[in-house]
């Protein structure tokens, strides 16, 4: 006689409710936050980009573009070239350049800035923000984002009128009422002495001063504001910011032969 058998063949147990709670759940960790790459500073290209559709905003007489708001608050970066004509003129000296001791086998590097305090139409680019005084740098050439001396232009014969078109395009300190003094340059130039052993060493020379800082702005919180004086002139802009560091540089290797901090 022939007695029933349990099978053992493989695969035909079934699991049980407790043997499946008792597999274990992997947990997927929550993502957490990550820290937002910061901003790099804001270059000629980006504060020239600026400065442009404000100019197209105050010359068609509507508000201040939004688009330029962002700018407020970030760090900014620029370096203007200057001695792009070689020796300065000392009769007619511009806002830096450099002046050769060929007796005692120096030279002279200096950058002074633009004092607009009593200027009227910085009062009205300022307009409520209370101020003692305001120092700045024009942002010369706007046309080009070069940093560099301009190259000599092959074709200088031409019938073209010549130009002397005013700076249009700056950035300004606007400094508080009671904000240090010590921070304000007043009639203090920049300068740095540098030794040079042959006059030679130094022709066709050029230098640039590195300024970098903050965009402040200003209370309407826009960063750029500007005025015009003709429907047939450009406005004229200045941004207003704070400065952290300026430097004389050599554009050969980038080389900072010395530098202020604030």
């Amino acid at each position: 006689m022939m007695s029933g058998c349990s099978s053992d063949v493989p695969g035909e147990h079934q699991a049980t409710p407790d043997s499946a709670a008792s597999e274990k759940v992997s947990e997927v960790a929550p993502m957490q936050p990550t820290e937002a790459t910061p901003l790099a500073p804001a270059g000629r290209v980006e504060l020239i980009a600026a400065f442009a559709r404000a100019v197209d905003a105050a010359a068609a007489g509507r508000p201040l573009p939004d688009a330029n708001r962002q700018l407020v608050g970030r760090t900014f970066s620029l370096k203007l070239p200057f001695g792009c004509s070689g020796e300065a003129d000392k009769t007619h000296p511009a806002w830096a350049g450099w002046v050769l001791d060929r007796n005692r086998q120096a030279l002279k590097l200096s950058a002074a800035p633009e004092r607009w305090t009593d200027a009227a139409w910085v009062k009205s680019i300022a307009g409520d923000m209370a101020h003692e005084a305001v120092e700045g740098f024009w942002i010369e050439r706007p046309w080009t984002s070069s940093e560099e001396c301009p190259t000599a232009n092959v074709a200088s014969d031409t019938d073209l009128a010549a130009s002397n078109e005013r700076q249009t395009m700056g950035i300004a300190q606007f400094f508080a009422p009671d904000s240090p003094r010590t921070f304000q340059r007043g009639s203090r130039a920049y300068a740095h002495t540098i030794r040079v052993r042959e006059p030679a060493e130094v022709e066709g020379r050029t230098y640039r001063f590195a300024v970098s800082g903050r965009v402040t702005g200003f209370p309407d919180g826009q960063p750029i504001h500007c005025v015009q004086d003709s429907p047939d002139r450009r406005p004229v802009c200045l941004m207003a910011v704070e400065l952290a560091r300026v430097s004389f540089e050599d554009p050969r290797d980038g080389t900072v032969l010395v530098e202020w901090r604030n």
